[in-house]
């Protein structure tokens, strides 16, 4: 399964970052190949910015709603990746999926730690 959510332009103005409703931030979850992509196409739009993070080196999901839209910051091993001004509801499924996963590894490969 492949979900993905996109910042929203009025998520982005309301939260003060209307400079990046050109480059919105996208966040894709793929259950088939256990991976979470996180792009932002550069401000200069030369290129895009892409963060790759494999499952099982997840230890936290972070999400700060807002009046309008949440952050969402999931923390790994390695480092912490971070997608602005989503849907609140885009969020919580992206949580709601990651934790689905995890419940039917049944000990194998838990991506909680």
């Amino acid at each position: 399964m492949r979900f993905e959510a996109t910042s929203s332009e009025a998520a982005l103005a309301a939260n003060g970052k209307i400079i990046n409703a050109v480059t919105p931030w996208h966040l894709i979850v793929d259950t088939d190949e256990e991976t979470i992509t996180v792009r932002k196409r550069n401000l200069s739009m030369i290129g895009v910015d892409e963060d790759v993070l494999v499952f099982r080196f997840i230890r936290r999901i972070r999400i700060d709603q807002h009046l309008i839209g949440a952050d969402i910051e999931i923390k790994t091993i390695v480092g912490t990746v971070t997608a602005c001004c989503l849907s609140k509801s885009g969020c919580k499924r992206i949580k709601q999926i990651l934790m689905e996963y995890n419940t039917t590894k049944h000990g194998k490969g838990i991506i909680f730690a």
